[in-house]
């Protein structure tokens, strides 16, 4: 596996990042972790939050209707890198970065609360 975002030529990423403040859960096999979504790439994301999973560690990580399997490739001060097994298409990558223009302004934790009230979850 590569380093994640890096590509040769100095440490350039080899796809574009987009700013999303968007709430993440990884699941590995023995544990379930909530996170935000920091930037997203159609080959990996970086991801804060806390009590992530080690490097290494395999995992489904699901971002509004997206689920893909991929991989820590690095952690670091309560962030962590996630390598995807095989790059997003390009549609599922456009629909997140539509979700982020839409939530721009608002935290994670508010984002959460309005998803929770729109479909009838919040009491």
């Amino acid at each position: 596996m590569t380093v994640f975002g890096k590509c040769s030529g100095g440490g350039r990423r080899s796809a574009p990042r987009e700013t999303a403040p968007l709430l993440a859960l990884i699941s590995t096999l023995t544990h379930s972790h909530g996170a935000t979504l920091v930037d997203l790439s159609s080959t990996g994301v970086r991801l804060r939050g806390e009590e992530l999973p080690d490097v290494g560690e395999e995992l489904i990580l699901s971002i509004e209707n997206i689920r893909t399997f991929g991989c820590i490739a690095w952690k670091q001060d309560g962030q962590c890198g996630i390598a995807f097994d095989e790059p997003l298409p390009a549609g599922e990558v456009e629909s997140i970065r539509a979700k982020a223009a839409s939530s721009r302004g608002f935290s994670p934790e508010m984002r959460a609360a309005f998803d929770d009230w729109s479909l009838g979850l919040a009491r």
